[in-house]
Parts: C-alpha cells; structure tokens; sequence
C-alpha cells in the first residue's frame, strides 16, 4: 500500500525514523502504529488466459510496527504484514484466500544529532518509487529493487550547511534472510533457503547499498533528490534458470512539491490547501534475480495533485529488457484518495498494464484505517 499524500518532504530514510502517533516521554515506553487496508483488486485480460480472462481479488493488507522505546532515540521495532503471500492465478476468483502473515522488520534503531544506525531485520533504503508514486500497483511493478526483509544494518549520516541543505549519505550491508523470521505464518509455506539462488541470497553480510539523500535545498527547498548503488552478490546456480550473476542497480530519482500557496507546512487536510507533485526515477539493473545478462531498465514518472481531502494521481511506470526480443512492459495507473476523516482513507486505482507480453486492464479499490498509540 501507498500511503499517497505527498506533502511534507523526506527527512532522511534513517534519520526520520518513523514514531507512533503517542510517547509521553516517559521511558521505556511501548507504541504501535497500524493501518488496516481492504482491497479488491479486477484485471481483465485483452486475450484468453489459461483459467480465464479475468482475475478477482478481495483481501486484508494489515501493517503494525510494534515499538519498545528507550528513549526518544532509541527503540527496538517488530514490523508484521497480513496479507495474500501469493498472487492469484490468471482467471482466479477467492476472497480472503492464502492470507498469511510475514515479519518484515525486527530491528534496533538510534539516532544521534547527526548520525542514525539500524541492525536486525529491516527494508534496505534504496529507491522511493514504491513509495512516492500514486497509486495501488507501483509498488509492485518495481518489487525488483524494494529490498524488504533483509537481514543487516545501515548507517547514515547528515551533512548540513547553509548554501547546500541537507546531504544525507548511507551505507548498507545485508543478505537475504534464510532464518526462521522469513518464513509465512498462519498458512503453509517454507522460510527462503540458500539453495533457492537469487540475489543477497548467500548466508554472508556480503551484499551492500551506497544511498545519497540530498534534501533541503535553501535556493530550492522543496527539491528533494536520491542517487545510489547497490550490489547483492549472487546465490546458489540453480538449474533451468541460467548462470548466476551479482546483481547490480544503479538508481536517481528526483521530487518536487509546488504548493500553491507558498507553505507545505500548513494543514494538508484543508479544503484550500493545493499542491502539485512531479517524481521521476530510474533504475539500471544489471543482472535482475541474479541471472546473468537479465539486465533492465526502469523508468518511473508521476504527477500528483493535492486538493483538500482530494489526491489524484498519474504514474507510468516502464520496464525494458536488454535483450532484443523482449518487448518491454509498463504500467499506466491514474488513482483518485479520498481522507474520509483523518484516519480513515478510500483509494481507487484504474489503468493497463503490459507484463510478459500480456496486456490486461486493472481496477482496483482499497479502504484504509489507521491509527496508532
């Protein structure tokens, strides 16, 4: 799920960690953020389909972050999410099917005045797409380079000065988490072994993620940019999937608010209050799921139009393949918010989209409660 109000800048991937809704300043001291999404998803497909030509889906994405703090600074996070762990077959029909729950952080967090860390289990930060795109899908399609679940740490740092703003670099080691923690609960499924191959998937703090933040721009104070490099070495060969490769993405991504009336600060969730949002990002990935000469390319570009309680969004994303023969696939989404109050939010996404040289049409609805304490 996309959170889709685009409105108050990034503060640093680690050095904004995310807060529960209430800390009275007495520690130690637990909290719980949560948001619980009914979605309904309907593609139809523009050719026959092994099953059908349309796939229906209704099911619960529920995320909790659970925290046990130390100080303002400091706390230990348990991240779960209950939602389908399989997509659905072409032509499936189900409704509260293959619903399981995965762990998707279990980590210490501390922040310092200009230096942040996190170790355990956590999302590698690289990339904003699958966040910052309006829309139900995005974060899908672009799944190649959100780096959830992964076993390791990251350390950041922020430079700041008066003429640049605020640099914030990062550096990431991780692997891919063969331990008990990856596995589904509540359904029948197996936790990720080494022998599965795939990128980071080698039982060894060996892969890594150099990320650069650079936000705050005194002469642009809305421009908010990323750049960075990852490499997740490669896992075991295994057969019928050619040979194994480290995989490599390089990535640039870039962010603007236009507030129309001069100030993101103010209350987002008024009637007068409009802005507009541009994004784009791209993403060069050499060897994508670790098999050599699998090498894409992915261009995201979005507009987003604050208006109120109103978000309306436009997303493309395009996915091209090196190899001659294989046409790229994309997706076009435009996607309507509606904050029914301020906790409780109706999404509504439609498009098409092109994946393995299937076109298919997409609609999907998504109503969200959140809340936290």
């Amino acid at each position: 799920m996309n959170p889709n109000r685009l409105t108050l800048p990034l503060l640093g991937a680690l050095l904004a960690s995310p807060v529960a809704h209430a800390d009275d300043g007495q520690y130690p001291n637990v909290g719980l953020d949560y948001d619980a999404t009914f979605q309904y998803d309907y593609t139809r497909a523009d050719h026959s389909q092994p099953g059908g030509r349309e796939t229906l889906d209704g099911y619960p994405d529920i995320n909790s972050t659970f925290y046990l703090r130390f100080s303002r600074d400091s706390q230990i996070r348990f991240s779960t999410e209950i939602n389908p762990i399989d997509p659905p077959n072409n032509g499936e029909k189900r409704f509260f099917e293959d619903v399981g729950m995965v762990i998707n952080e279990l980590d210490y967090y501390q922040q310092f005045d200009n230096q942040a860390f996190v170790v355990g289990k956590y999302h590698v930060p690289i990339g904003r797409a699958m966040d910052q795109a309006p829309g139900l899908y995005t974060s899908d399609f672009v799944d190649t380079y959100d780096m959830d679940g992964m076993l390791g740490g990251t350390y950041s740092y922020r430079f700041f000065s008066q003429s640049l703003g605020n640099i914030e670099p990062n550096l990431s080691l991780y692997t891919a988490d063969n331990s008990y923690l990856g596995r589904p609960y509540f359904r029948h499924g197996e936790m990720l072994k080494k022998d599965a191959g795939g990128p980071a998937n080698t039982g060894k703090l060996d892969s890594y993620a150099v990320m650069v933040n650079w936000l705050a721009i005194p002469a642009i104070p809305y421009l908010e940019l990323q750049a960075g490099y990852a490499r997740s070495r490669e896992g075991d060969a295994v057969e019928g999937q050619g040979e194994p490769d480290d995989e490599v993405i390089r990535l640039a991504s870039a962010r603007y608010i236009w507030a129309f009336h001069g100030n993101t600060l103010g209350p987002t969730l008024d009637r007068q209050y409009m802005d507009l949002v541009p994004f784009i990002e791209y993403a060069d990935v050499d060897n994508e799921d670790a098999i050599a000469g699998n090498d894409t390319k992915y261009l995201t570009t979005s507009l987003t139009f604050d208006w109120g309680l109103w978000a309306f969004g436009l997303t493309r994303t395009n996915k091209s393949y090196s190899l001659g023969d294989t046409p790229d696939d994309y997706l076009n989404e435009f996607s309507v918010v509606y904050n029914i109050t301020g906790q409780l939010k109706l999404d509504v996404s439609a498009g098409t989209q092109k994946q393995q040289g299937e076109n298919s049409n997409i609609v999907g609805l998504a109503l969200t409660y959140s809340g936290g304490y």
